[in-house]
């Protein structure tokens, strides 16, 4: 590789529209702020053969609605995790960015950059207008397939909300 190329994050190409339940999750390697502070790389294969997982795809770190969306899983963390699903949100801000938004915030689970958006793209759910992600969800089942999608997560819907529950079997 010369100076100035990166590894993608993903072999997976990109998507035109969000994957959809039954897929094969795209696999991928990122780093990410765990909730003390610290940066980890987040190998998904790895993570999966732990058990289920629940993707929180977010816009930006701080803005009022993102941290809204991940505050309701935050709440929600201990019964996911008693329930085997791991949560990870993941957005495209730096390091640096989640870095202070968990300092400020504290949220059990890491926060994963996918910096280039090469994961973001490979699901399917990169907004070009916004030139980010979307606020999604996504679970993927510890077998690496899609088992649940909401391409454009409302915080304030309850009744997406309950749905992930329901995809997890946890509603």
């Amino acid at each position: 590789m010369s100076t100035g190329e990166r590894e993608p994050a993903t072999a997976s190409p990109p998507r035109e529209a969000p994957i959809e339940v039954g897929a094969r999750a795209p696999d991928f390697r990122l780093p990410a702020i765990t909730t003390e502070g610290g940066q980890v790389e987040v190998a998904f294969a790895e993570v999966l053969a732990e058990g289920d997982v629940l993707l929180v795809l977010y816009q930006d770190d701080g803005m009022p609605i993102c941290t809204s969306e991940l505050k309701a899983f935050a709440q929600e963390h201990e019964t996911l995790r008693r329930a085997g699903v791991q949560v990870f949100g993941m957005n495209t801000n730096g390091l640096g960015s989640h870095a202070r938004f968990q300092e400020r915030d504290r949220f059990p689970f890491p926060l994963i950059s996918d910096f280039y958006g090469d994961v973001v793209r490979a699901y399917g759910l990169w907004d070009e207008d916004a030139r980010k992600s979307r606020r999604a969800l996504v679970v993927v089942g510890s077998d690496g397939t899609i088992r649940y999608v909401e391409p454009h997560f409302n915080p304030g819907n309850l009744a997406a909300f309950e749905a992930v529950f329901a995809a997890l079997g946890l509603a």
